[in-house]
């Protein structure tokens, strides 16, 4: 594949790694000249397959890379059939696009496929057997079967995203705000994984999508370093210095709908072989705290309350 030019199909381009994407390709030498069309829910439902079926045709994608997803546990456990609707049937409608247009598919998977019961030392492998705990979790896995039916698919696992700007979604970007207003941030402490920025993930895609010999199978991609969201919100507080501060919670206390696993952290030594070694989420998150307009984080409480925003009470999955 290499530096040939490859026209990209992108859905959830309006979400949090839709947006990442769309800067990663348009910043790499090797793929700022590819045409990209990025399409989200304000241009159709994932979930219309003639919608979606007209649109891939009329672009003719190289490669579709599917985003587009129902992420929030609990209100995929409360509303199941939106949950299987968004999850599974739209990444069957866009594995059937790709099968019309020949297009290779990337798929956009989760660490919420495994239970984090007995995680292996080092982190769950790619073939190691999934076994999830939640309906979200459960669309994920089926997702991934349903991606293996277009040749050369590429199923990218990560896990813990953050570097939006939508607090109900992004746990790293509630916290700032919180502490940032003066306030408790409840975290919760006795849950594990690999914190994510979607700056980097969106890079490790780049990556992928420019080899030479296409990368395919399943594959985790994820920043090095294991932690709990406790945890995050620690180094957090330590890089600004807010006036509010971290609480720590029980996993067992917060009352979700959906079940999480215990430690889902990914082991990535296929992507490090493939060439490419993921930075610390630490480094991670401190370039996140610059990116929202605090160049010198760790230095006053002025950083976090300069990205603090309107008070909006996030869904309970921004506590884990």
């Amino acid at each position: 594949m290499g530096t040939r030019s490859r026209r990209v199909y992108l859905t959830g381009a309006d979400g949090m790694l839709g947006r990442a994407l769309t800067a990663a390709l348009a910043a790499d030498p090797v793929t700022a000249a590819w045409p990209v069309h990025g399409v989200s829910l304000a241009d159709f439902d994932i979930t219309d397959a003639d919608a979606l079926h007209a649109s891939v045709a009329r672009f003719r994608p190289d490669i579709v890379v599917h985003t587009a997803a129902h992420a929030i546990v609990d209100d995929c456990e409360l509303d199941p059939r939106l949950a299987l609707r968004v999850n599974i049937e739209g990444v069957r409608n866009a594995a059937e696009a790709c099968r019309r247009s020949g297009a290779r598919l990337v798929y956009i998977s989760s660490d919420y496929v495994f239970d984090g019961r007995a995680t292996p030392a080092g982190g769950y492998r790619e073939n190691d057997l999934p076994n999830p705990v939640s309906v979200y979790g459960l669309t994920k896995v089926a997702g991934e079967r349903i991606s293996e039916l277009v040749p050369d698919h590429l199923a990218v696992r990560t896990s813990w995203l953050f570097g939006g700007t939508d607090e109900r979604v992004d746990t790293v970007l509630d916290t700032v705000r919180r502490l940032g207003r003066g306030e408790t941030a409840r975290l919760v402490h006795d849950q594990y994984s690999r914190p994510t920025y979607t700056v980097d993930l969106a890079r490790a895609i780049v990556f992928l999508l420019t080899r030479d010999q296409p990368v395919t199978g399943t594959l985790h991609v994820a920043n090095t370093g294991t932690a709990s969201w406790y945890e995050v919100g620690r180094a957090i507080q330590a890089l600004l210095r807010p006036p509010g501060a971290p609480e720590p919670v029980a996993l067992d206390e917060c009352g979700f709908l959906g079940a999480r696993p215990v430690d889902s952290s990914l082991h990535t030594g296929r992507l490090a072989d493939l060439g490419l070694h993921m930075p610390h989420w630490r480094d991670a998150l401190r370039r996140y705290l610059d990116a929202l307009g605090a160049p010198d984080a760790g230095t006053t409480a002025a950083a976090a309350a300069a990205v603090a925003g309107p008070s909006t009470e996030p869904t309970k999955d921004a506590l884990g």
